[in-house]
C-alpha cells in the first residue's frame, strides 16, 4: 500500500512537471511509463480499458443518465432546428459545440479517447450546422462559406493547441490557409503557375523554418507547422486546378515530379527533420 501511494504521488509530480513544462514532455512520458510498468499487470490492463464502454459495462447510473440527456438534447435541437429563428439556431449550435469541447477538455487528462471523440463531434457539429444555417437562409454562399471556414479554422486552432490535439490544430490551420488562398485568388486572378509556385513555396519554407524554431519548446507545434509546410509545397497546383479552375493538363504531371523531388529531399534529410519533429 505504501508503494502504491508513493507511485501515485510520483505520477502526480510528473504530471505537474509536464503541465508547467519544467521537464520535456517526452521525458515525462518516459517516467510515467516507467512507474506504470511496475504496477500489477491486471491493474494496468484495467486502467488501459477505461472509457465509455467501461462506464456502460459497470452500469453507472450517472453515465447512462448523462448519455440520455445529451442524445435527447441533440435530437430535439436537430428536429426543431429549422423552426428556430436565426439567432436561436446559431446559439443552439454554439452551445452544443461548446459543451462537446468543454467535456473534451475535462476528460483530456483521464480519458483521451473520449476527449478526442468529443472534440471531433464538436467540430463536425460546428461545421455541419454552419452549412445547414447558410442553406436554410439562402445567404450568399461564396461569402458565408468563406466566413464559416475561417471561423471554424480559428476555433479548431485554439481548441487543438489548448487540448494538444495535433490533427485538429492542423485542420484549423488548413482552413485558415484555404481562406487565405481564396482571398489571394480574388485579388490576384492573373497569377501564373510560376508565380504561384514562388508564392506558396516561400510560405512553405517559412512554416518549416518556424517548425524548426519552436521544436525545442513546443514540440507539438513543430509537428503541426512541419505538416502544414509540406502541404503548402503542393498548394500552387491545388490553387491552379481547384480554386482558379484551370485545366489540369501538365499541372498533374508537374505535381508528380514535384512529389518525387520532395520525397527524395525528405528521405535524404530524414535524420534531421525527424529529430526535430519528434523531439
Amino acid at each position: 500500500m505504501d508503494q502504491e501511494k508513493k507511485r501515485t504521488i510520483l505520477l502526480h509530480e510528473i504530471e505537474h512537471w509536464r503541465q508547467s513544462r519544467l521537464l520535456p514532455e517526452q521525458y515525462c512520458d518516459f517516467l510515467s511509463n516507467l512507474y506504470r510498468d511496475d504496477e500489477n499487470p491486471a491493474q494496468s490492463q484495467k486502467r488501459n480499458n477505461t472509457g465509455l464502454l467501461t462506464y456502460l459495462k459497470h452500469g453507472h447510473g450517472m453515465a447512462w443518465l448523462l448519455g440520455f440527456v445529451i442524445i435527447s438534447c441533440i435530437c430535439l435541437i436537430g428536429f426543431y432546428f429549422t423552426a428556430f429563428p436565426l439567432a436561436m439556431q446559431i446559439c443552439s449550435a454554439s452551445a452544443v459545440t461548446a459543451f462537446c469541447y468543454g467535456m473534451a477538455a475535462i476528460w483530456r487528462s483521464s480519458e483521451k479517447s473520449m476527449s478526442a471523440m468529443l472534440s471531433t463531434l464538436g467540430s463536425a457539429i460546428m461545421l455541419g450546422s454552419g452549412v445547414w444555417i447558410i442553406q436554410l437562409h439562402q445567404g450568399e454562399a461564396k461569402v458565408w462559406f468563406l466566413v464559416l471556414v475561417g471561423v471554424c479554422g480559428l476555433i479548431w486552432c485554439l481548441v487543438g493547441s489548448t487540448l494538444r490535439i495535433s490533427l485538429l490544430h492542423y485542420c484549423g490551420l488548413a482552413g485558415l490557409l484555404l481562406v487565405y488562398a481564396v482571398l489571394i485568388g480574388r485579388y490576384w486572378p492573373t497569377a501564373t503557375l510560376a508565380m504561384l509556385e514562388v508564392f506558396w513555396i516561400l510560405h512553405a519554407v517559412l512554416l518549416i523554418g518556424l517548425s524548426w524554431w519552436v521544436h525545442r519548446r513546443f514540440p507539438r507545434l513543430a509537428l503541426v507547422y512541419f505538416a502544414i509546410g509540406i502541404t503548402l509545397v503542393f498548394m500552387a497546383e491545388a490553387d491552379t486546378i481547384i480554386l482558379r479552375h484551370q485545366p489540369a493538363g501538365e499541372v498533374v504531371f508537374f505535381s508528380i515530379l514535384k512529389l518525387a523531388f520532395v520525397v527524395g529531399i525528405l528521405f535524404w534529410t530524414r535524420k534531421k527533420w525527424i529529430t526535430w519533429v519528434t523531439s
